[in-house]
């Protein structure tokens, strides 16, 4: 059995927007007194003061060959993907057979207003992405970051990326100010599952009226990073996507799974017993459950999360993936290990969560 990663991250640099010079408004990389920042349409990020805060760990301030971040416990060759062997390395030492990469500066929405640029970042990760995971001997697998809200752009980009070969798509847990129901993003839907591609819905910073609200760093990484995901997992098995696209498979990464049992456990007291002023097209076409059981709908895990075997119990082991989150600084270090040694967990429910990326990933629904 492989054992299949189905999150970590790239630190995107310089090199990654690369074919974006010669475009004044492109992200570029300013020195701060203790980090780096992108400096994007006159606005910097990450954003670490003021309303509206976030952060994340690109640009990096120091990118001298073999430095290793000691709150990473990774080089800089593997955290911005610069020498792929690198980050081989890393996943070597965890255990990891086969892993997908996800951005880290496409969790924040929106990065740019011109959409001309917007889509112009999208094609340059996607490409140099592309082309660093096909250095990897197919270990390191992608999801295409895509212009949404700009649907017809949005498509074409799911249209090239899967050409360039990506293994999913990802998106936030708002397309901006649209719900994921929107019947405006159905276009970017169909494209995705006439590619066989999952849809990777991401924690991060989608939903402005949300973000806005808040002015510190840590309660920022609390709710409005995490919020919009599951507003997207609300409104994805509600809003009949799962109805009008038979085929898609849908993810949702890096929000843990204990809160899975919660979440359901509502959606289903209310279409069981719907609230007073509610209509018959106000609720889904089945149970919310039951699209969670037909195999369609998975969710990671961090392997350190105390009620793991008690979700698995709720919503079956056959939909909970593994991600490491590598190579972030708030990851679980030796996560693997760690697992195996659990005497919390059964063992079938070890092997499949670990393994079950590939199910996710690579096989396609009928």
């Amino acid at each position: 059995m492989r054992v299949y990663d189905t999150d970590a991250h790239v630190e995107e640099s310089e090199e990654t927007f690369a074919s974006l010079q010669g475009n004044e408004h492109a992200p570029r990389i300013i020195a701060g007194d203790k980090r780096a920042f992108w400096l994007i349409e006159g606005r910097t990020f990450p954003r670490l003061a003021g309303k509206g805060v976030h952060t994340f760990g690109s640009p990096h301030l120091r990118r001298d060959a073999g430095h290793v971040d000691p709150e990473r416990r990774a080089r800089i060759e593997s955290q911005e993907l610069r020498d792929p062997s690198a980050r081989l390395t890393d996943m070597d030492h965890e255990g990891i057979d086969v892993s997908v990469v996800f951005p880290t500066m496409f969790l924040v929405w929106p990065l740019a207003d011109n959409p001309a640029l917007v889509r112009g970042m999208c094609r340059a990760y996607n490409d140099w992405i592309a082309a660093k995971c096909a250095a990897s001997g197919g270990r390191l697998r992608w999801v295409a970051t895509v212009p949404l809200p700009d649907v017809g752009a949005a498509v074409a980009e799911v249209e090239h990326a899967a050409n360039a070969g990506a293994c999913g798509v990802m998106t936030l847990g708002t397309a901006g100010h649209w719900k994921l129901d929107d019947r405006r993003l159905d276009p970017f839907y169909a494209a995705a599952q006439s590619h066989a591609l999952p849809v990777c819905v991401h924690v991060g910073w989608s939903y402005p009226p949300v973000s806005e609200l808040y002015d510190n760093v840590y309660e920022a990484m609390i709710t409005p990073f995490a919020l919009p995901l599951f507003m997207g997992f609300s409104s994805l098995l509600i809003g009949g996507v799962l109805e009008r696209f038979p085929k898609l498979k849908v993810g949702f990464f890096e929000a843990g799974v204990e809160w899975v049992p919660y979440w359901l456990d509502r959606m289903e007291r209310f279409y069981k017993q719907p609230p007073g002023g509610s209509k018959k097209s106000d609720l889904p076409a089945r149970n919310p459950r039951e699209y969670v059981q037909a195999g369609r709908v998975y969710f990671s895990c961090e392997l350190d999360e105390a009620r793991i075997g008690m979700v698995a119990d709720a919503i079956s082991d056959d939909c909970i993936l593994y991600s490491s989150d590598l190579p972030h600084a708030h990851r679980v270090f030796d996560a693997i290990a760690h697992f195996r040694s659990r005497k919390d967990v059964p063992e079938g429910t070890k092997v499949r969560i670990l393994g079950n990326g590939a199910r996710f990933f690579e096989e396609v629904p009928r």
